[in-house]
């Protein structure tokens, strides 16, 4: 049996991974591919000899002969429901339970929450990423950073000595709550979703508060107008980067100081479904866009092996001139389940039409929804002061995009979030599917 999870933070395993992360950070392509192959081989090895779900799909003769990212496609991909509906022991690895690992829980906000089983040497993984994502963001160790989430996380012990200070601002609780908890934690470095900074930013403007402590933000899990985003950066007088995360398979790409969001590629390896099931690997080559499929090559107690993430994205070439070898993700499009329906049938990712919408500098907030095929409402959270003739436009330029469609556009107040505190900007009620 394995040793169970500590239950406070043990700062050597993360102080080593984070020095293999950033060893690994700038590495040439020869070097970054040779590890890599070794991670996803012994991945492949393990899952199968090890793990009961996995020796049903993965026969001894093919993890033998797999050799790299190339034999992929040979593998069979994980999907999300199947996954919810194993039992735990199912997916765990010899030697783990859940009495020895730690359990970290979707917020089902596509309808299918999922729990992932971490071993200790999992953890050291996954908060060395995380660190090294602020660290690249400009943490500083005497900053004061404000965690904008639901859940409280577990206490690390530099803070005793005054480094890293981390201080929680609940997002389940009202505006004025979070605000508050804001002011009196005099943050430096702001780390959650983009719209829940945003109102936080926009009720201190209403306010007549203007809060200039904060250095850096690093934003996830969603995107942001381009109006919103200018008004928190200009408010704080912060710089930004973004993350692109998910509990399953912790941080798949971050942003360099150049703005890219370059894939993490010591620690995932990513395939792009397309929309006749062939595969293209996100190996930086050329540009492809589908259905993003990871493997996460640190996954000892629960491995995942072409996990279905459930997202459409676009990966570029690696073409960055910051220092880095690796692809650069060009858009993540939202949920691959949310396709729109036209009066044929035919579906389409409708991630484009919020191009039309964001394009009108009024718009601090929007989300297309289809309760029907064919019909789209667009909800938008205009500027104080923005003409009342705006929302006329909004609804000629989407119309523009999708002809024949039924198209309303609605100005309200706020948008509400989904359970997990994101904005999905598009949405596809059921009734619609």
């Amino acid at each position: 049996m394995k040793p169970a999870v500590s239950p406070v933070m043990r700062l050597v395993p993360v102080l080593r991974n984070l020095v293999r992360t950033h060893r690994l950070e700038r590495a040439d392509p020869a070097r970054l591919d040779a590890e890599r192959r070794r991670l996803l081989v012994g991945l492949v090895r393990h899952a199968q000899a090890n793990v009961p779900r996995y020796r049903e799909l993965i026969a001894p003769e093919t993890a033998a002969a797999f050799r790299g990212p190339e034999d992929l496609p040979s593998l069979p991909t994980l999907d999300r429901a199947e996954f919810h509906d194993r039992a735990p022991g199912d997916m765990l690895a010899a030697g783990f339970t859940t009495a020895n690992t730690k359990a970290g829980t979707t917020s089902g906000s596509s309808g299918i929450p999922i729990t992932i089983r971490n071993s200790e040497r999992d953890l050291g993984r996954l908060r060395a990423s995380y660190l090294y994502d602020m660290l690249a963001a400009g943490l500083r160790p005497w900053d004061r950073m404000a965690y904008f989430r639901v859940n409280p996380f577990l206490r690390h012990p530099l803070e005793r000595f005054g480094l890293l200070r981390t201080f929680h601002i609940d997002t389940s609780g009202t505006l004025d709550e979070q605000v508050e908890a804001f002011l009196a934690a005099r943050p430096t470095f702001l780390v959650g979703f983009p719209h829940v900074i945003a109102s936080v930013v926009e009720e201190l403007e209403r306010r007549g508060v203007r809060y200039r402590g904060a250095r850096r933000v690093l934003f996830g899990g969603e995107r942001l107008t381009p109006t919103a985003r200018a008004l928190v950066l200009g408010h704080l007088g912060a710089r930004c980067h973004e993350v692109y995360a998910s509990v399953e398979v912790f941080t798949i790409a971050r942003t360099c100081h150049r703005g890219s969001l370059h894939l993490r590629s010591a620690d995932v390896v990513v395939e792009l479904e397309q929309e006749d099931g062939s595969v293209v690997p996100a190996d930086g080559t050329r540009e492809a866009e589908g259905e993003i499929l990871v493997t996460r090559l640190h996954s000892e107690a629960m491995p995942l092996i072409r996990y279905r993430l459930g997202d459409r994205v676009t990966v570029g070439p690696a073409g960055c001139g910051c220092g880095r070898h690796t692809p650069v993700v060009l858009r993540v499009q939202g949920r691959s389940q949310d396709r729109f329906r036209g009066h044929d049938g035919r579906e389409f990712y409708a991630d484009f039409l919020t191009y039309r919408v964001q394009d009108f500098p009024e718009v601090s907030r929007m989300q297309l929804v289809q309760e029907r095929p064919a019909q789209v409402t667009v909800r938008v959270v205009l500027t104080p002061g923005a003409a009342a003739s705006v929302t006329e436009r909004i609804g000629a330029a989407v119309r523009e995009a999708v002809p024949g469609f039924d198209v309303s556009v609605e100005r309200v107040r706020s948008i509400a979030p989904e359970a997990n505190g994101k904005i999905r900007i598009v949405k596809v009620e059921p009734a619609a599917g």
